[in-house]
């Protein structure tokens, strides 16, 4: 009787194990054949005045042009990096040269001319040719900065900012939709992951991926098959054969999904943390504030750039019900508190290991400085990260906040 009963349980577990794999279906769907840069992950570049005796420029330049010269990354090339030279001939003629068959040589062809974009900014897209089945050329996208003098460095040279990845694309049928999916490409590797790089998946049906802060159609991945909510259902991309030319995304359970959703009006669940005195506190102690939540590190310089915006922010509202709760990502607090001390910073402060899942596994935290805004009721009252940046968080504040 023992041995029926077991029996029978076990075909019961396997048939509920079948009936589940059933549930779970696969869509399949193609590469677009053009890739976009990655414009969340830019880096600054500096460019030194140079005489560019190293290369011949043809047709030759203009006595009048002046010549810097940088190194940008490269995601093309073995070495990873690529000599580049800024020629600022005029003010309507302004490119960047660059030998690309490496002949020592910079033709007509091999010159990027950088356009206007608003004040002092120049900006191109170049395509850099690569041998590919699918991809014809990695885009890289250029920001030059004209007029811009920093306090460190001699008023000759100049700042450029760069992208490093790129990101590829492809439509999925979901349900009788053409979804668009977003993934990493290395132009180097023979395979595309699903596991490592930043991902992406169009939920709302707009045709395009928000690559941003919170958003709950990216997210980075240091090495899982991430899942992505679309809909009622949940998704993730198994395999991606780049030889046919073919994405395989696959159906996953709802307990799969582990990002928590941030939108605006609602609450942010509570979460426990320790602070740099080893206190176990929670965010809900701080209801009845309007609190500033800000993922940073002394690593990310544009975080520290934000620092005396916060001290003021906290010294100047703090009386009108602000308060700042930093979610600090150091190994070394002795450092960060010789920091804040330093810097006047007064407000709570969690150690990073006591908050890493909220980081990596709730939130997501791609790019630093990452905030955002509580109401008192513990309600979501801003994400858009320009507002809460610089004198512009001053502002929101100001605006917010009652008198």
């Amino acid at each position: 009787m023992i041995v029926r009963l077991v029996t029978i349980l076990t075909a019961i577990l396997l048939l509920s194990v079948w009936v589940s794999s059933q549930d779970l279906r696969k869509f399949k769907g193609k590469l677009e054949t053009e890739l976009s840069p990655d414009m969340v992950h830019i880096y600054q570049r500096i460019f030194e005045a140079t005489s560019a005796r190293s290369v011949k420029f043809v047709p030759p330049l203009s006595r009048a042009a002046n010549i810097t010269s940088g190194m940008l990354t490269d995601q093309t090339l073995a070495e990873g990096k690529r000599a580049v030279f800024l020629v600022e001939e005029s003010a309507s003629n302004t490119f960047l040269g660059i030998d690309l068959d490496r002949d020592g040589t910079i033709r007509a062809d091999e010159r990027f001319r950088l356009k206007p974009n608003g004040g002092n900014a120049f900006e191109t897209v170049i395509r850099l040719p690569i041998k590919h089945n699918i991809f014809k050329s990695f885009p890289v996208f250029i920001r030059f900065h004209a007029g811009f003098e920093h306090p460190q460095l001699p008023k000759t040279s100049r700042l450029l900012e760069q992208s490093v990845w790129t990101l590829a694309f492809g439509k999925v049928e979901v349900e009788g939709k053409s979804v668009l999916f977003q993934y990493p490409f290395d132009p180097l590797s023979p395979e595309m992951s699903t596991t490592k790089g930043l991902f992406g998946i169009d939920v709302d049906g707009d045709g395009s991926i928000r690559n941003e802060q919170f958003s709950a159609e990216t997210s980075y991945a240091t090495d899982e098959e991430l899942v992505f909510r679309y809909g009622d259902i949940y998704l993730s991309t198994s395999s991606i054969d780049l030889k046919k030319n073919e994405i395989i995304v696959r159906e996953r359970g709802k307990d799969e999904y582990f990002k928590i959703e941030l939108e605006v009006g609602k609450v942010m669940p509570d979460f426990k943390f320790v602070d740099f005195d080893g206190k176990a506190r929670s965010l809900s102690e701080f209801r009845g504030k309007y609190l500033l939540i800000d993922f940073w590190g002394l690593w990310c310089f544009d975080c520290l750039r934000e620092t005396p915006f916060h001290v003021e922010a906290y010294e100047r509202f703090k009386s009108r019900g602000f308060d700042i709760l930093s979610i600090n990502t150091d190994e070394d607090i002795d450092l960060v508190k010789d920091y804040m001390k330093k810097n006047g910073m007064e407000w709570t402060q969690a150690r990073n290991d006591s908050v890493r899942q909220l980081i990596e596994r709730d939130y997501r935290i791609q790019e630093y400085p990452s905030t955002l805004l509580l109401d008192p009721d513990g309600k979501v009252l801003v994400l858009d990260q320009k507002q809460l940046r610089g004198n512009q968080f001053i502002l929101t504040l100001e605006r917010i906040l009652p008198k």
